[in-house]
């Protein structure tokens, strides 16, 4: 969603992919927040090949438990300053939670607006999706009922995770959501509705066979986790065909393999067509 919004700047002429991370984000430099910030395109940092190493790395923020404390997005930031380089500019894919806080930062940058403004005026509007919102401060958590996920303290004795805290998420998946709205949101991308083609494979390559179903029709799967929970859309390659499913879990996200194959499992035997 985040890598929508800014791609719709892009094609609106307010910024460029090849835009260097020092020109559209001075305090990039000027702060030392970022190494071989005047390298680093925005395009690298959509597709986390921007060497950028993630600030969770850092070993600072690794309490699950923490609910209530603030971390400025510049703060997290830094912290990966202060962490080795995972390649060279463009070099090689390397997952990064501050390439998108990054990301956030341009966007409000550019916008003069909030994040949470931009994703609600350009998409959750338009599209329905009135379940949806952006938490970035503690105690900003999920409204009204909801499946509480559960995640082992040091005792192995699964705990309540469903108040997590909103300084991690932000533009890095900071956006609380539903099943339903989700998939509103994925229908529409894939129907073109949001970017152009030639914007929307600067997100999600073209694809280069079946994915799911393994031939026809092409059907792939987007796929977040987070302490206690782990979500899967499912979408056609037309838009017209979903299946969508969000768990909860008292295992650490690492040891639900399972669970993320039997999902797999539920939705073929939806989408796939047997010959």
């Amino acid at each position: 969603m985040v890598a929508t919004v800014l791609l719709q700047l892009v094609k609106e002429g307010r910024l460029g992919l090849d835009d260097k991370l020092a020109e559209v984000l001075p305090e990039a430099t000027q702060q030392d927040l970022v190494e071989r910030a005047d390298e680093i395109t925005v395009r690298q940092m959509i597709r986390h090949t921007s060497g950028i190493p993630d600030f969770f790395a850092s070993g600072q923020f690794d309490d699950p438990f923490d609910f209530t404390t603030y971390y400025p997005p510049v703060d997290l930031v830094k912290a990966s300053r202060k962490l080795h380089r995972t390649g060279e500019p463009g070099e090689k894919f390397s997952y990064s939670n501050t390439n998108y806080f990054l990301l956030g930062m341009i966007i409000e940058k550019v916008t003069g607006r909030s994040l949470s403004a931009e994703l609600t005026q350009r998409l959750f509007v338009p599209l329905g999706m009135s379940h949806t919102y952006l938490t970035t401060k503690p105690p900003q958590g999920i409204k009204g009922p909801h499946g509480h996920g559960y995640y082992p303290d040091a005792a192995g004795k699964p705990r309540d995770v469903d108040r997590q805290n909103a300084s991690f998420g932000g533009a890095a998946g900071g956006v609380i959501s539903t099943a339903h709205d989700v998939s509103a949101f994925q229908r529409a991308f894939v129907q073109g509705k949001l970017l152009p083609s030639s914007l929307q494979q600067e997100v999600v390559p073209p694809p280069s066979g079946g994915g799911l179903c393994g031939s026809e029709p092409v059907v792939r799967a987007s796929a977040g986790n987070g302490p206690g929970f782990l979500a899967v859309t499912y979408t056609s390659d037309d838009g017209r065909r979903q299946f969508a499913m969000s768990t909860t879990l008292k295992v650490k996200n690492e040891q639900a393999m399972a669970v993320g194959e039997a999902i797999d499992q539920a939705a073929k035997a939806v989408l796939c067509q047997e010959k």
